[in-house]
C-alpha cells in the first residue's frame, strides 16, 4: 500500500478543516487517506446518559461515515480508508504514522495573541510522531496568497535535509515556489571584542557565510527538483520572527522539530505553532 495520509478525526469544525486539507493535498501528490477515530469508552454517569459500547461504536463509525461523504463531495477519486478504535486517540494517530506520509490535525484558534490552542492530542502527537504532523486551524486554511509559496526554515544542521525534501517536495505537487530561510545571531564574542566583527566584515561578513552556507544546502534540492523556484532568503534576527513574518503570505510554512526531547519540539516549532498565520507543518528532524 502506498503511504497515506492520516488525518485525526473527532468532528469538531476545527478536524473538518483538517480534513479538507488533507484532501486537497491528497489529490495533489496521488496519495490515499487514512481518516483515524480513537475513543475511550464511557463510565459511570457519563455511560448511563451515553448507552452501551455498541451505541459509543456506532456514533463513532457515523462520524466517520460522515467524514467519507465530505471527503467523496470534494474528491471522489481519493482512495480512503477509516478505523474507529476504542483506544487514546493520540496512541492510534502515533502507531499509524510510522507508515505515513503525514498527519494532519486541526487546532483550534482563539485569537491573534494565544496562537494555535493545542489540545493533549496534538502535543502528544507532536512529541512522539514519526513522520511530519500538518496543523491547520481555522482562518489559515481557504484561500492562502502563492506569492509565497512554501517556506522551510532551514536549520544549521543535519536536519536541513529532511525539512528541505518535504518543503520542495510540496512546492512540486502544487507548484509553487520554495522561500528557504536562514536566520542568524552574532555570536557572544563578538559582543565583548567588537573589532572582530569588524574584521569579519573584512574579509566577507557573517552574513555572506550564512548565505554560502544556505546556498550549499539547497543545491541537492534544486537539482532534484529543477521546476521549482527558489528563494533564498537570509536575514539576522531570531528565527522564529522572521518565520512568523514570512508565513502570513505563504501557503504553508515548513519547520523541523526536535525529536530528542519527550515533551518538547525546540522552540522555534513552538513559536511558529503559537504566531505563525498559516498552516504548519512540522517534520521530524
Amino acid at each position: 500500500m502506498e503511504q497515506p495520509v492520516v488525518v485525526g478525526v473527532d468532528g469538531t469544525p476545527d478536524s473538518m478543516r483538517a480534513l479538507d486539507w488533507a484532501v486537497d493535498e491528497a489529490g495533489r501528490i496521488g496519495a490515499p487517506l487514512v481518516l483515524l477515530h480513537g475513543y475511550v469508552p464511557l463510565a459511570g454517569a457519563a455511560r448511563l446518559l451515553a448507552g452501551d459500547a455498541e451505541r459509543q461504536h456506532r456514533a463513532a463509525q457515523n462520524l466517520l461515515d460522515e467524514a467519507v461523504a465530505r471527503v467523496r463531495s470534494r474528491r471522489a477519486d481519493t482512495p480512503v480508508t477509516t478505523s474507529a478504535v476504542v483506544r487514546p486517540a493520540a496512541e492510534l494517530l502515533v502507531e499509524h504514522g510510522r507508515d505515513a506520509l503525514m498527519i494532519v490535525l486541526g487546532s483550534r484558534r482563539p485569537g491573534p495573541v494565544s496562537g494555535f490552542l493545542l489540545g493533549s492530542v496534538g502535543l502528544r502527537v507532536l512529541s512522539r510522531a514519526a513522520c511530519p504532523v500538518v496543523m491547520t486551524r481555522g482562518g489559515t486554511t481557504g484561500r492562502r496568497p502563492r506569492e509565497g509559496g512554501i517556506v522551510v526554515g532551514v536549520p544549521q544542521d543535519e536536519g536541513a535535509d529532511a525539512v528541505l525534501d518535504f518543503a520542495f517536495r510540496t512546492a512540486a505537487a502544487r507548484g509553487v515556489p520554495v522561500r528557504a530561510v536562514r536566520a542568524w545571531n552574532l555570536p557572544t564574542v563578538f559582543t565583548y571584542r567588537p573589532g572582530l566583527l569588524r574584521r569579519s566584515d573584512e574579509h566577507g561578513g557573517l552574513e555572506a557565510l550564512h548565505r554560502h552556507e544556505l546556498a550549499a544546502a539547497v543545491k541537492p534540492w534544486r537539482r532534484r527538483h529543477p521546476d521549482v523556484p527558489v528563494f533564498e532568503h537570509v536575514e539576522l534576527g531570531p528565527a522564529s520572527e522572521l518565520l512568523v513574518a514570512l508565513a502570513a503570505s505563504a501557503e504553508l510554512l515548513v519547520v523541523g522539530r526536535t525529536t530528542r526531547a519527550v515533551r518538547h519540539v525546540g522552540h522555534v516549532a513552538h513559536a511558529a505553532l503559537h504566531f505563525a498565520d498559516a498552516p504548519i507543518a512540522l517534520v521530524p528532524a
